[in-house]
């Protein structure tokens, strides 16, 4: 329970700090699960494009996020 805490506290002080917008936190947030998960996350169409030429041997995906934006995933196999 301890732990959960500062993990939860020193997540928004670092998002308050960075002056994020709502879609950045989301991005640091998808970022950080993704890291967890041996998966490398990307939100604009360039950098798809560029993670979907390195993810030659892992699982690409791709998606529109909820304001219409591009979204791509390259999970490590």
């Amino acid at each position: 329970m301890q732990f959960s805490i500062k993990v939860i506290l020193v997540v928004a002080v670092a998002t308050l700090f960075a002056g994020c917008t709502k879609n950045n936190v989301r991005q640091f947030v998808g970022s950080a699960v993704a890291d967890g998960a041996d998966t490398e996350v990307k939100y604009n169409a360039l950098e798809c494009r560029t993670l979907q030429q390195r993810c030659v041997q892992g699982d690409f995906q791709e998606w529109e996020t909820s304001n219409k934006d591009m979204g791509c995933s390259c999970k490590k196999l």
